[in-house]
């Protein structure tokens, strides 16, 4: 194991897997993980990129950019690992159809289609006021994707240590990250952490908050194509070559960190909501996580926090991804390099602490 890297990656989930593979092109990397990679948040989502969320189907965050670097990395990190199969997003009501059909015409990446033209489209999915159609929206393993990336690192020289980290020091110039396992000098200590975050105390003022979520994977149904898209409402349905992921609960106060058996007939219902041929499907197995976002109070757009840690030189945060991590962690990890560089630095919207 080394005591020095150019730059140590706390944290194996997406975000800390896109920074390390990124890194690693041209950097001496060390990821820190003190569990099994994307054993957190990141393995039990249902790997959907949806560039166009919310009630209102509104575009995400610099999303053209962002699909691009999630497309980026994916080649870069392996083949098939992005199934660009699009979303769907059937309409809840007459009012929900027109705002969807106002941001079709806005968008060429969208298509409005009337129920009768849907259901003859995708006669599997329940469209009784039509269905929005994403073009660029995929899926993901989200865990297959971890290990290709790190493997990738790997190959160019990364290290992945299993390791918890205790804290830092400065010594000069240099950041001295203590784990339980070794001291590493570094000119960069990235805190890729999602939940972790609670666990370091300089982070602990950090405004996050944490949602449990879980999801099932549900026995595939007869009939349903392989290239069908997933598709998005209350909840979401992705097509996997394993079954249909389904999902998501939304805890906001719980004890239990272990997914819920209790849960499965609810989410179940959801699924079936979207793709009829669900209902009854037998439950393969259930995942669940804890996510942290940022408050809307903080950050209008509930963007995470990517930046340096005041107070802290040569230490910096990404936190905060939610449940947009895949449209947030590769752009994040491809705008790094030159930020820690000093010359191009990260939105400033990505850290709105620096003037509260």
């Amino acid at each position: 194991m080394t005591d020095r890297a150019d730059v140590v990656v706390v944290g194996a989930g997406l975000a800390g897997a896109c920074t390390a593979l990124v890194l690693s092109r041209d950097r001496h990397v060390v990821v820190v993980e003190a569990d099994e990679p994307a054993s957190g948040a990141s393995g039990a989502a249902a790997g959907l990129a949806n560039p166009f969320m919310g009630r209102a189907a509104k575009p995400a965050w610099r999303h053209e950019e962002a699909l691009d670097a999630l497309a980026e990395l994916a080649a870069e990190a392996g083949d098939g690992l992005v199934r660009q199969t699009g979303v769907l997003r059937p309409a809840s009501s007459d009012r929900q159809a027109e705002q969807f059909r106002e941001r079709a015409d806005a968008h060429a990446d969208l298509t409005w289609l009337p129920p009768a033209a849907s259901s003859e489209r995708w006669p599997l999915v329940r469209a009784e006021h039509g269905t929005l159609a994403v073009r660029r929206g995929a899926s993901v393993d989200i865990p297959a994707f971890v290990e290709a990336a790190l493997a990738t690192a790997e190959a160019r020289g990364a290290e992945v240590v299993r390791a918890r980290l205790r804290g830092w020091s400065s010594e000069g110039s240099r950041t001295i990250a203590i784990t339980d396992q070794c001291e590493i000098r570094t000119s960069h200590l990235l805190l890729t952490v999602g939940d972790g975050a609670r666990r370091l105390a300089p982070l602990a003022g950090l405004p996050l908050h944490r949602v449990k979520g879980q999801t099932v994977r549900l026995g595939r149904p007869e009939g349903l194509p392989a290239d069908h898209p997933a598709v998005a409402g209350a909840g979401y349905a992705v097509p996997t070559e394993a079954g249909v992921v389904v999902g998501s609960t939304f805890e906001h106060d719980f004890d239990a960190l272990a997914p819920d058996p209790a849960l499965d007939a609810g989410l179940v219902a959801k699924g079936a909501a979207l793709l009829p041929a669900l209902d009854g499907a037998p439950v393969l197995d259930r995942r669940a996580g804890v996510r942290v976002t940022v408050p809307s109070t903080v950050s209008p757009r509930r963007l995470p926090l990517a930046g340096p840690l005041r107070g802290h030189p040569g230490v910096w945060v990404v936190t905060g991804l939610g449940a947009k991590g895949l449209l947030t962690a590769p752009l994040l990890a491809r705008r790094l390099p030159a930020a820690l560089d000093g010359v191009r630095p990260l939105p400033a919207e990505l850290w709105p602490l620096a003037s509260m």
